[in-house]
C-alpha cells in the first residue's frame, strides 16, 4: 500500500483515486476533429491517442477512416466506440 495516499507530489498530482461517471458524447464532426477537440494536430501524439484508445481497428472498418463524419449527416457509433 502506498504511504503517500492523499498527499500531493512534486507535479501537483495526488495519490488518491476517484470515480466520475460520464456519458460519452461526440460533436457532429469527423472522428479526427473529435479527437483533436480544437488542439493543433501533432502526428505522434494523435497516433498515440489512437493506439491508447484502441481505435485503430474501428478506423480501419470505416470507409473514410478518421475523416468519417459522426452524427446527423454521418455514421452512428456504438456506445463502446464513443467511450473509446
Amino acid at each position: 500500500m502506498n504511504k503517500n495516499t492523499g498527499k500531493v507530489d512534486e507535479n501537483g498530482m495526488s495519490y488518491s483515486i476517484s470515480y466520475a461517471a460520464q456519458t460519452p458524447w461526440l460533436r457532429h464532426q469527423s472522428i479526427k476533429d473529435n479527437i483533436l477537440f480544437g488542439a493543433p494536430y501533432d502526428e505522434k501524439r494523435y497516433n498515440d491517442v489512437i493506439d491508447a484508445c484502441a481505435l485503430r481497428p474501428d478506423l480501419e472498418m470505416l470507409e473514410d477512416g478518421d475523416l468519417t463524419e459522426i452524427g446527423v449527416r454521418g455514421v452512428s457509433l456504438s456506445g463502446g466506440q464513443k467511450a473509446r
